[in-house]
């Protein structure tokens, strides 16, 4: 199990029992928790609008949190491990503790083949290896795109289902590697686009990759971003990715992703970073779809 194949660890269930934990040192009584953390649209009622009880909703969310280290037993109470906590305060963005705890477990090669959650990586690097000029659908499972792109290894990925499919994509919106937009069509059927959107994931790493020079060949700037992120090029995760494809992508050392390209751009554009080309120096192929682009170095606007 994962918060890939647990269908009811979201983001925002496993965030609410963080929080309720995050105020207490001393830890809270189980039963209080799941009280807090139950929506209370859901509170009193046998089960949510799929069906499902409340009391799964909450077991299921907190075995995921056990899973990952998030909470511990302590007699007749749960409270947050001390390595989650990290430090954080009562009073402090309990939020901000919660996420970097995530990125540190979920972004850690080893870590995460400890605790199980290897595949979200793997399905990260698919994902950020797609095309992002051509949306996804939210509610067309990519089981055949995966089989077609590594074959026996598409299990990998533990994206099995539609359901696996969705809760992928809730993390990887919250982790800010994806966007999702649009609603229902004129036909009331689901019209959702997913799009492959690493913007605020590479711009909450810029002050981390940028803290000893605040400008940086692209080759150095990659390999900060990839031991951040290893779903990025460059990445252990996104080189294992690579390696398991049926058909290897062409000037791949040259070349990076329009994902990748487009999310620079775009951190160009609203100038964060500064994208240059330096005559005679190594530089990659920025890819826009319909045009290209250079860049040998990247420097943090200040």
């Amino acid at each position: 199990m994962s918060i890939v194949t647990t269908a009811q660890a979201v983001p925002s269930r496993l965030f609410a029992i963080y929080a309720s934990l995050f105020e207490s040192d001393a830890g809270e009584i189980k039963d209080r928790i799941e009280a807090w953390a139950t929506p209370p649209s859901l509170s009193g009622r046998g089960a949510d609008d799929d069906g499902e009880s409340t009391t799964t909703l909450f077991s299921n969310t907190l075995l995921e949190a056990r899973r990952l280290g998030l909470v511990e037993d302590m007699d007749d109470k749960l409270r947050l491990t001390a390595d989650a906590r990290g430090g954080g305060k009562r009073g402090s963005d309990s939020e901000v503790y919660f996420l970097d705890y995530m990125y540190r477990t979920l972004f850690d090669p080893a870590r995460a083949i400890e605790i199980k959650h290897a595949g979200f990586m793997i399905a990260l690097a698919w994902f950020l290896s797609s095309n992002p000029l051509h949306p996804m659908n939210f509610s067309v499972p990519p089981q055949r795109t995966l089989q077609a792109e590594i074959g026996e290894h598409a299990s990998k990925t533990e994206v099995t289902s539609l359901n696996t499919y969705q809760n992928f994509l809730y993390w990887a919106r919250y982790l800010g590697f994806a966007t999702i937009v649009g609603g229902r069509d004129a036909d009331d059927q689901n019209a959702r686009r997913v799009i492959p959107d690493p913007v605020r994931a590479i711009g909450g790493a810029l002050p981390a990759i940028f803290a000893e020079s605040i400008e940086l060949p692209i080759e150095q700037f990659l390999t900060r971003l990839s031991g951040i992120f290893p779903v990025f090029e460059t990445g252990s995760v996104r080189e294992d990715y690579e390696a398991m494809r049926r058909i290897p992508v062409p000037d791949r050392g040259q070349r990076l992703s329009v994902t990748t390209s487009v999310a620079l751009q775009r951190l160009a554009d609203r100038q964060r970073i500064v994208l240059a080309s330096v005559a005679d120096a190594p530089a990659r192929i920025l890819d826009f779809g319909m045009r290209e682009g250079g860049v040998s170095h990247v420097a943090l606007r200040t």
